[in-house]
């Protein structure tokens, strides 16, 4: 059984994902033209992965963000309990292969500075704890038509973001999913590696969700691909 069918994308990872860059409240510095939503959705294009960033990966389909998911818990992970307010745009893409699902979500605020308070919330000892639980929480296994939620294991901060200029936080963690019928108990576990940072307005975050770590060396050159690209599409 593949990590692809093993590993569903609950509502949890949707709340996750989009509240790891959900913008935070209200302060100075709006720009005199504001970023309008086709800027900031052509930027998340410019920027996201791509299925050849990956050798044999292969896109999958459907959005993950959404202004809907302010409902979600996990939104308020870099917000640490202040009020929000709706981006200026955005978008998404996962991969698929043999060794996990990768994601990159791309979220642009409408100044630097909303953009700014949300990576300082997540790299708050609060912050980090609440992404820590998230996380491990996001991960579901659909059988039978049930779904049963994962519960976390273990979280440590990875120093991968000193290989890559820009990366702010950078966060492992290990879930371990229920006892389940018919799967290998190594099967069980599930690795989680995540990676934030911004460049202008636009907030960016990379996922990789697989039953074995996601190999540090493919995810910093991804993460240096997208820091790159985010820079030579800067919104200002």
């Amino acid at each position: 059984m593949t990590i692809a069918r093993i590993i569903a994308i609950s509502l949890a990872v949707v709340a996750l994902i989009a509240g790891g860059v959900t913008i935070a409240l209200a302060g100075p510095g709006s720009s005199s033209t504001p970023i309008t939503k086709a800027q900031a959705q052509a930027f998340a294009q410019a920027v996201n992965l791509r299925a050849s960033d990956l050798p044999g990966a292969k896109a999958l389909k459907g959005a993950i963000f959404g202004s809907e998911a302010v409902q979600y818990e996990a939104l308020k992970c870099g917000l640490q309990g202040r009020p929000g307010i709706v981006p200026a745009g955005g978008g998404e893409l996962w991969l698929a292969d043999s060794r996990a699902q990768v994601g990159s979500i791309v979220v642009v605020a409408p100044s630097d500075y909303f953009a700014e308070v949300e990576i300082a919330g997540l790299q708050s000892q609060g912050g980090r704890t609440c992404l820590g639980r998230a996380l491990g929480r996001a991960l579901s296994f659909e059988r039978h038509h049930k779904t049963e939620s994962s519960h976390t294991v273990k979280v440590a901060v990875v120093p991968i973001g000193k290989y890559v200029a820009g990366v702010h936080l950078d966060i492992h963690v290990l879930a371990k999913l229920p006892p389940i019928e018919g799967v290998k108990p190594e099967a069980r576990y599930i690795n989680v590696d995540a990676a934030f940072f911004r460049v202008g307005p636009a907030d960016i975050a990379f996922f990789a969700l697989g039953a074995t770590r996601f190999p540090p060396a493919t995810e910093i050159q991804l993460l240096t691909l997208l820091h790159s690209r985010a820079e030579a599409h800067r919104l200002s």
